[in-house]
C-alpha cells in the first residue's frame, strides 16, 4: 500500500506516513473505536468496575473450593472406614486368640463390641459359637459338682449327653476344642472317682492288677493319685501273702507272692528287700536244720544272748488314720547289738477307740539287714477302717550271723 498523500510505500499495520506524517483513514478508525471503548468503559462507575471483578474471582473459585471440601470429605471418610477396619481385625484375631485359649467369656465381649463396628455374619457365628461354649462350661460345672458328691451314674449320663450333643454341633469343634479337653479330663476325673468307690472291695492282686491297667492311659494328678493307692494295695497283699507263707516255711509261695507283686510295683523296694529276706531265710532255715545243735551252744555266749534279746530297740512308732479311712502304721528302729541282724519283725497288736483288740498281726524291718548302729524301718496298711486305732508292740525277733 502507497500513502494518499505523498505516495510513499507503507506498511497495512501503519496509521501514519513515516515519511510526510498524513494520517491514514483506517488507522483513525481503529483510533476512533479504541478511543471510544476506553471512553465507555471509564465511563463506568469505580464500584461496578470492582462489583465486575468480584464476580469474576467468584465464578474461578466456587470449582476449586467445591472440588477442596469434596476432596477432604471423601479422605477424611476413607481414614474413618480404614481405622474402622483395622478395629474390627484387632479384634477379630483377639477373638480367635481367646477361642484357643478357652476364654469364652472374654471372647463374647470383643464380639459385640465388633458387632457395632461391622454386622457382619462371620462375627454373628461366633456370637453362636459363644453362647454354646458357655452352656457346655455351665454343664461341665454340673458334672464336676456330681463327680464330687460320688455320684458317677448320674455324671455318666450327662458326660454321654454333652457328648451327643457336641456331635451333632460337630461343625463348631475346631473352635470348641478347649471344651473338648475339659470333657475329656472331666471323663478321667469320673473314671478315677468310680476306681476310688471300688477299690475297698478289690482284696487279690489280680483285681486291683486288673483295674491299674484300665487306668494307665489316664493322666493328671488324681488318676496319679488313685494309680499310687492301688500300687500300694498291690504291695501289701503282696507282702502279707509272703510273710504268711514264710512264717509255715513255704519258701516257694512266699517267692512267688512277692514276684507277682512286682509285675505291677516294679522295683518296689519293700519287695524286693523281702525277697532277699525269704532267700536269706531259706538258707538259715535249712543252715539251722543242719546244725541247730552248734546254734544252741553259740546262744549260751553272753554276747551272742545279748545280740539275741537286746540288739533291737524301737526308736519310734506311729498309727494315723487318713481322709480315706486308711490306717497306716510306721516306725523305726535301731541295731544295738555288735553283729549284723536281719530278717527283723515287729510282732504287735491293734487295738480299735474302745481298746478293744482288732488283730495281732507281724511285720517286717527294711532294709532286711542292719549293721551294728544302723537304723531300720516297719510299715504296715489297714483298708476301709474309718476309725482311730490305737498299737501296742508285743515282741520283736531277728536273725544274726
Amino acid at each position: 500500500m502507497f500513502c494518499h498523500s505523498c505516495g510513499n510505500k507503507r506498511l497495512d499495520t501503519e496509521r501514519y506516513c513515516p515519511k510526510c506524517g498524513t494520517a491514514f483513514m483506517e488507522g483513525l478508525d481503529e483510533v476512533s473505536a479504541t478511543t471510544e471503548d476506553n471512553s465507555n468503559s471509564s465511563s463506568l462507575p469505580p464500584k461496578k468496575q470492582q462489583s465486575k471483578k468480584n464476580k469474576t474471582l467468584t465464578l474461578w473459585l466456587l470449582p476449586i473450593l467445591s472440588t477442596l471440601c469434596v476432596t477432604i470429605v471423601l479422605i477424611s471418610y476413607y481414614y474413618y472406614e480404614a481405622s474402622i477396619n483395622n478395629r474390627v481385625a484387632s479384634l477379630n484375631q483377639k477373638i480367635e486368640s481367646n477361642f484357643s485359649s478357652g476364654e469364652y467369656k472374654q471372647a463374647e465381649k470383643k464380639i459385640t463390641e465388633a458387632l457395632e463396628l461391622r454386622d457382619m455374619t462371620m462375627f454373628q457365628q461366633y456370637r453362636d459359637i459363644v453362647k454354646l461354649a458357655l452352656q457346655y462350661e455351665q454343664k461341665l460345672h454340673e458334672i464336676d459338682d456330681l463327680i464330687q458328691l460320688n455320684q458317677v451314674i448320674q455324671a455318666s449320663l450327662h458326660i454321654k449327653n454333652l457328648k451327643e450333643h457336641m456331635h451333632e454341633t460337630n461343625y463348631y469343634l475346631p473352635l470348641l476344642q478347649p471344651i473338648q479337653l475339659r470333657l475329656e479330663n472331666t471323663e478321667v476325673n469320673l473314671t478315677v472317682a468310680e476306681a476310688k468307690m471300688e477299690l475297698n472291695e478289690l482284696e487279690t492282686v489280680a483285681e486291683l492288677g486288673q483295674k491299674l491297667s484300665s487306668l494307665s492311659s489316664f493322666n493328671g494328678e488324681e488318676a496319679e493319685k488313685i494309680k499310687q493307692q492301688i500300687l500300694n494295695k498291690i504291695v501289701q497283699i503282696s507282702y502279707e501273702k509272703a510273710e504268711m507263707h514264710l512264717q509255715k516255711h513255704e519258701f516257694s509261695k512266699a517267692l512267688y507272692a512277692l514276684e507277682t507283686g512286682l509285675q505291677y510295683a516294679i522295683n518296689d523296694a519293700k519287695l524286693l528287700s523281702f525277697i532277699d529276706r525269704v532267700n536269706d531265710e531259706k538258707l538259715a532255715f535249712e543252715h539251722a536244720e543242719q546244725n541247730r545243735l552248734e546254734a544252741a551252744m553259740v546262744a549260751a555266749a553272753k554276747e551272742d544272748l545279748k545280740n539275741r534279746t537286746e540288739a533291737v530297740e524301737i526308736t519310734s512308732i506311729d498309727i494315723e488314720l487318713d481322709e480315706f479311712g486308711d490306717v497306716y502304721l510306721f516306725g523305726d528302729v535301731i541295731n544295738n547289738g555288735t553283729t549284723t541282724i536281719y530278717s527283723i519283725d515287729i510282732h504287735y497288736s491293734i487295738f480299735d477307740e474302745d481298746e478293744e483288740l482288732v488283730t495281732e498281726t507281724v511285720t517286717s524291718v527294711y532294709p532286711y539287714e542292719l549293721a551294728p548302729g544302723e537304723t531300720g524301718r516297719f510299715s504296715h496298711s489297714y483298708y476301709g477302717i474309718f476309725e482311730e486305732l490305737s498299737v501296742t508292740v508285743e515282741s520283736i525277733t531277728w536273725q544274726i550271723y
